[in-house]
């Protein structure tokens, strides 16, 4: 796959944009970045700010024969992700301990959310499509109700957002080929040595409930472990957490 790179100086979304194109057939390894966003959106429909100077980006893939990439692909977004923040700052571990992955789609600075990654899929005639969009506050942090952000110019000097979706880019094809050679595990793990800790309390909001309870890692599956106080374990497949 030749990845081919299209710069716009604004769109609505990338998101919308790269699900036209889907629709259209293109075929995989497009790759859309916009300076600027009129009507970026975040995971559940929530709005996101996407000012210029910040990375705004989608890629299309599709689906494997055998299903089973989309259920990895987020984890595979989140490492090119942690990847790219680390290859744009100096070498420190100082500066490297500040980032963290958070599941299912989330990169911290100092716990607070710096990225995020949403993914979306539909059928064209050449099968299923994936569309993966990350956002990156890289000059600044859009202020969010909900929780606290943060931007990259809070540690370094923040990288040019095409440059910075490059090195994205490069890391997912690495990520790929590892994904394809070992399977899910090595990805898994290698997710889960970025993350917030294994044992760290966290709350996770579903569309029905709130639950509470300790990080327990992930499964085979990718979904979250959830830890109750009387050591039962919640698998959550969607929703949103919080680290306490």
């Amino acid at each position: 796959m030749t990845w081919r790179f299209e710069i716009y100086d604004t769109l609505t979304s990338t998101l919308d944009f790269c699900r036209k194109r889907a629709s259209l057939n293109e075929k995989a390894g497009l790759v859309v970045i916009a300076h600027e966003q009129s009507a970026a959106r975040g995971t559940r429909g929530r709005k996101w700010s996407s000012d210029r100077g910040n990375l705004a980006l989608t890629f299309l893939l599709y689906e494997d024969e055998e299903g089973k990439l989309l259920s990895v692909l987020p984890f595979i977004a989140a490492l090119a992700l942690y990847d790219a923040c680390i290859e744009s700052a100096p070498i420190s571990h100082k500066i490297a301990s500040q980032f963290q992955l958070k599941w299912p789609n989330d990169l911290l600075l100092n716990g607070r959310k710096l990225s995020g990654i949403l993914i979306e899929s539909g059928y064209n005639e050449r099968g299923r499509w994936v569309n993966v969009g990350i956002g990156v506050n890289l000059v600044s942090a859009p202020q969010l109700s909900d929780r606290a952000t943060a931007s990259f110019s809070e540690i370094v000097p923040p990288p040019y957002n095409v440059t910075f979706a490059k090195l994205i880019i490069k890391s997912v094809t690495k990520w790929l080929k590892r994904w394809q050679d070992e399977g899910n595990d090595v990805i898994y793990r290698s997710w889960l040595s970025y993350a917030h800790p294994v044992g760290s309390r966290i709350r996770v909001s579903r569309s029905n409930d709130i639950l509470s309870g300790f990080f327990n890692g992930i499964d085979s599956h990718g979904r979250l472990l959830l830890q109750q106080e009387d050591g039962y374990i919640i698998p959550v497949a969607t929703g949103d957490v919080f680290c306490l």
